[in-house]
């Protein structure tokens, strides 16, 4: 049986409020034992729990600080969830925001079997205080 579309939006929750707390354990467990990350999409796809864990250490330490702020709701469908969110990165002391959209598949028990993530650096853009 496929997860449900409520299973999957608590998934999304959990992705979000994980990566915003730093919990690199709670985050990398949302992933099935053998999922993909393509984080940016067009760059090297990590497979499995232990690389998504060592993208997980990359990012961290290329910032600050960095936060995930949903915008608006996920769009769930046939097993599949695209979400849009504003990516804010503290670099230098500075803050810097950027749009980013994750689409991911899901197991039947809800948990994330692949992630592409589609966003630009080159649409980083300053924001002020």
């Amino acid at each position: 049986m496929a997860a449900t579309s409520d299973q999957i939006r608590a998934t999304v929750a959990a992705y979000i409020d994980r990566f915003n707390a730093k919990d690199r354990d709670g985050y990398v467990g949302l992933y099935a034992p053998d999922a993909t990350l393509e984080d940016p999409v067009g760059s090297e796809v990590r497979r499995g729990r232990a690389s998504i864990g060592e993208f997980w250490d990359s990012v961290q330490s290329m910032t600050e600080g960095v936060t995930l702020v949903p915008v608006g709701d996920p769009c769930v469908a046939a097993g599949e969830a695209a979400f849009r969110f504003t990516i804010l990165n503290v670099l230098g002391g500075d803050r810097y925001a950027m749009d980013a959209i994750d689409v991911m598949t899901f197991d039947d028990d809800g948990a994330i079997t692949s992630m592409r993530a589609f966003w630009d650096a080159a649409d980083m853009k300053p924001v002020s205080d």
